[in-house]
């Protein structure tokens, strides 16, 4: 187990130029040919929440307990962005690299860690834009918020591992990056993200949160608006979170010498 942690984090420090590259290049070709360019970081993040908080808030008119539903929406929205942004392309990373694949000697696992990367500043960058909200809403800020500093790290975790597997499947298998598309569309609405988890029925609650996003998000939530945090939830998260990681990695190790063949 220790060797295969040390190998996975190796790349992050022998190759940090090559990842650092790779990401400026992933963030630079995404708006160049784009009319209003990188202010699509924030435009993507704010027309979402507006459409979701018009048809969940003013049509369906969700409970919630005194807080804003713009708020609300936004805690779960940003992770659920971010992941869902990752993984779409994290599926083509193998692929639209293919000469990389065939020309240059390097760990092939930098490519979806470099997508990881340039979509983390696209997070970063929509945060800033949810702080807007916070003060125009005035909601408090309190301590508990530094939770979610471990929260991302479970995120992080969670999602390099998936980002290991599409990417890998993706290259044997093309049909895996519109089964991506679809199961990101069904998880989407399997998560609490534009609901509140107190809409699912009790006799289904404990499968729901078996969903590892549940506690990721939930605990997001639980950080900002300073309630409850649901501890189970979230190291469940994290102990699915670690084991996808690990097979992820290793599933990638051991199919990677025959990429530049397959490309």
């Amino acid at each position: 187990m220790v060797s295969v942690i040390s190998k996975f984090l190796l790349p992050f420090f022998h190759y940090k130029y090559l990842m650092l590259q790779l990401t400026q290049r992933a963030i630079k070709e995404r708006y160049k040919q784009s009319i209003i360019g990188y202010a699509w970081v924030l435009l993507n993040p704010l027309l979402q929440l507006l459409i979701y908080a018009f048809v969940f808030s003013v049509v369906f008119r969700f409970p919630l307990d005194n807080v804003p539903y713009p708020l609300f929406l936004f805690v779960g929205l940003l992770p659920w962005i971010y992941l869902q942004n990752t993984l779409t392309v994290a599926a083509l990373s193998l692929v639209d690299n293919s000469d990389l694949l065939r020309k240059v000697n390097f760990p092939r696992e930098t490519l979806p860690y470099s997508v990881i990367f340039a979509k983390a500043v696209d997070f970063i960058f929509a945060s800033l834009l949810f702080l807007t909200f916070i003060f125009y809403y005035q909601q408090p800020l309190y301590l508990t918020a530094l939770w979610i500093f471990p929260l991302f790290i479970i995120q992080i975790i969670l999602m390099t591992g998936l980002s290991l597997l599409v990417s890998c499947f993706n290259l044997f298998y093309r049909d895996i990056q519109h089964l991506t598309n679809l199961i990101l569309l069904m998880w989407m609405y399997l998560t609490p993200i534009v609901y509140p988890l107190s809409m699912v029925p009790k006799n289904w609650v404990y499968v729901y949160k078996l969903n590892p996003l549940v506690g990721i998000i939930e605990g997001y939530r639980s950080a900002i608006f300073n309630t409850a945090f649901d501890t189970g939830a979230i190291l469940w998260s994290f102990v699915f979170s670690f084991i996808i990681l690990i097979a992820g990695y290793l599933i990638f190790k051991k199919t990677e010498k025959v990429f530049a063949d397959i490309v």
